[in-house]
């Protein structure tokens, strides 16, 4: 004679559902903060990225022409300001005046940016940097200050 075997299981319990939607939950409020800041650092990269050849003409221009005070965007071999445009997604604006570099952000950095001032010592080119924004640790380690 064959015996009648109960059938398995084969469904989960409510409590094993409510332990993985609770666990669920909780890496949800580890993640989610640490993935906006990390989404901000990946943005802030365009920033830091837009004044590098500023910077560079700069350098040039304070050689060539002796004098901080002569290096402004558009003139002494300095390039244009940049104001906002469609190929920039986070970058407001990039601006020099008398050597002094200035970038703003826009969209998930907007409020954020800073500024790169050149100091000549016996002719070496030193940069005090400045940054602005609510969480100024999304800048690069020593980049502030």
């Amino acid at each position: 004679m064959y015996k009648l075997i109960s059938p398995i299981q084969k469904a989960f319990t409510l409590i094993e559902l409510m332990i993985v939607i609770a666990i669920i939950a909780i890496l949800a409020t580890i993640a989610i903060p640490s993935y906006t800041s990390y989404t901000q650092k990946a943005a802030l990269s365009e920033l830091l990225r837009a004044s590098a050849s500023y910077k560079s003409d700069v350098e040039i221009c304070i050689y060539n022409t002796g004098a901080v005070t002569n290096c402004a965007a558009g003139s002494n071999g300095i390039q244009a300001a940049k104001t906002e445009s469609n190929d920039a997604k986070y970058l407001k604006s990039v601006a020099v005046s008398a050597g002094v570099i200035t970038v703003d952000g826009k969209g998930n950095l907007d409020g954020y940016g800073y500024t790169l001032t050149p100091t000549v010592t016996n002719g070496n080119i030193s940069w005090a940097t400045k940054c602005k924004g609510s969480d100024t640790s999304l800048f690069p380690a020593g980049f502030c200050g």
